[in-house]
């Protein structure tokens, strides 16, 4: 449970600080289909590009329960970042793709990357 929560609190923190520091990042495609909803009228940036670094969270768990039994075995012969890194874009990607974000810095996103597969690295210590 700790592994969890750690992992989806830095996912989510380092995603803020690629939206953030993203100048031209686009969320208008998003926020107009979330207006079309008659109960989440008139929704803030803020709350939607918190809805994104949590989809990203969600699905980069997700992908990981998922692969959980080839990530033994490809573990065990291969190279542990790699993957996570693979996972980290694989899921970066298909949301940014699915809710349709434009406008994001290349440069903080391979900062993300880089830096989220180093912390799940990190966090396959915690139990």
């Amino acid at each position: 449970m700790t592994k969890i929560l750690f992992r989806t609190s830095f996912i989510i923190f380092l995603n803020f600080i690629v939206i953030f520091q993203s100048k031209n990042i686009n969320a208008q495609q998003l926020v107009a289909d979330i207006n079309r909803i008659n109960i989440l009228k008139d929704i803030s940036e803020n709350t939607v590009f918190f809805l994104i670094s949590a989809s990203i969270a969600a699905v980069t768990l997700w992908f990981l329960f998922i692969f959980k039994p080839f990530i033994e075995v490809y573990l065990l012969y291969y190279y542990r970042y790699g993957f996570y890194f693979l996972v980290n874009f694989i899921s970066l990607s298909s949301v940014y793709i699915t809710f349709r974000i434009y406008g994001y810095s290349r440069l903080y996103l391979l900062l993300y990357l880089f830096v989220s597969s180093l912390l799940m690295n990190l966090s396959d210590k915690i139990k």
